[in-house]
């Protein structure tokens, strides 16, 4: 019969939720820095021609770490 153990959900829950409000505390501060851009006046962020090409040699360094 097949069985779970009450305390490992217990605690994989709370790491789930702890991960969770960390991530809306992220997004409120990147929410926060728009907001304020907004208000400052700022509508376009202009990006340098190359940023796709340095995302992509991060995301290359990021899958292999050394």
């Amino acid at each position: 019969m097949p069985s779970i153990n009450v305390d490992e959900n217990i605690k994989k829950i709370r790491m789930n939720i702890e991960e969770l409000t960390q991530e809306v505390f992220r997004l409120q501060g990147v929410l926060s820095t728009f907001e304020g851009f907004k208000k400052a006046g700022l509508n376009d962020i202009q990006l340098p021609e190359n940023q796709k090409e340095e995302a992509e040699q991060l995301e290359s360094i990021q899958e292999k770490p050394e």
